[in-house]
């Protein structure tokens, strides 16, 4: 374990999801606390991590993706406390193995997050509540980034739709009714992140977009943020399109969105929605009430402090 007395940061390794080791590097810094992020992507860059020793400057590992089996496995093996931090669908795959599924996989899975876990956190109070039914406590740290800080700008002059997927969860963020419905609202313009819609049927008025690193001028372009997923936890984009004063149709309970899951429901609200000229103001006002960054900074020093009393030495929260 890295040496800390008593003024020293706690140092924090950061890893896992990729598009999440920013966020959470920040609110740590933030926190007090020192970190690096390492982006891996297979288990031979985690090898080669660990055979470079990289894993010995480190209090703690903050692992962005709860559950993944080859990392605890190896981060018990080293000795190195894990906090996990749970975002998602990490949760719904957790579930299905914590009632008796993966077989001996799963066995090994299940002993890694009981036995060898230093502490758990959560993206949100639903999937504290879902890994509480697994016999799991874990804490509320949201993930928030700056770029749910932001100001309400004027709706473009003509509606437009902004959604999300990639091409291995376009089922998971169903795809398919998204492009149904741009057949349905064929001069409505439909802007897709995160894909570039290879071998995807889609009419004349959607347009991919693929991996942006910034999507504040998309919000701009766009009036609606239609999310429709399968499982979800405290949506970032959610946010991000609230503070920037745009509507927003949801499949989840969310308040200052429209609630709508079927092809027919989702219609409706478009239909509504296309006719506002006005940005959502109680949306924006929503977020700026109960979210911030630097809060949660503050939320995640109290966290660290709670649960890694006694296994971290004396590292600094300051």
């Amino acid at each position: 374990m890295a040496e800390n007395g008593p003024d020293k940061p706690i140092h924090v390794g950061v890893m896992g999801t990729w598009n999440w080791l920013e966020v959470a590097a920040e609110l740590l810094r933030l926190a007090g606390m020192t970190c690096e992020v390492f982006d891996m992507r297979s288990r031979r860059q985690l090898m080669r991590w660990v055979m470079q020793g990289h894993w010995r400057r480190f209090d703690v590992i903050h692992h962005l993706w709860g559950g993944r089996r080859a990392q605890g496995v190896l981060f018990a093996a080293l000795r190195k406390p894990v906090v996990w931090h749970w975002i998602g669908s990490d949760v719904l795959a957790f579930k299905a193995i914590c009632r008796g599924g993966g077989g001996w996989r799963g066995g090994v899975t299940r002993t890694m997050i009981y036995r060898w876990s230093a502490m758990h956190l959560v993206d949100s109070p639903q999937l504290a509540e879902e890994l509480a039914s697994c016999g799991i406590p874990a804490e509320v740290v949201r993930l928030l980034p700056k770029t749910i800080e932001a100001q309400v700008y004027p709706l473009p002059d003509k509606p437009a739709v902004l959604s999300y997927w990639n091409p291995g969860s376009r089922d998971f963020y169903h795809a398919p009714l998204v492009l149904k419905l741009a057949e349905s609202f064929p001069d409505v313009k439909f802007l897709i992140v995160g894909d570039d819609g290879a071998g995807l049927p889609a009419p004349g008025n959607v347009k991919f977009l693929g991996r942006l690193a910034d999507l504040d001028d998309v919000y701009r372009q766009v009036s609606i943020y239609l999310r429709l997923v399968r499982h979800d936890s405290l949506s970032v984009m959610v946010l991000e399109a609230f503070a920037r004063g745009r509507h927003v149709i949801y499949n989840m309970p969310c308040p200052f969105s429209v609630a709508a899951g079927t092809f027919e429901e989702v219609k409706g609200a478009m239909q509504r929605l296309v006719t506002v000229r006005e940005p959502n103001q109680a949306g924006a006002e929503y977020v700026r009430r109960n979210y911030s960054v630097s809060r949660e900074a503050e939320n995640l020093k109290s966290a660290y402090a709670r649960g890694l009393r006694g296994i971290v030495g004396h590292g600094s929260l300051r």
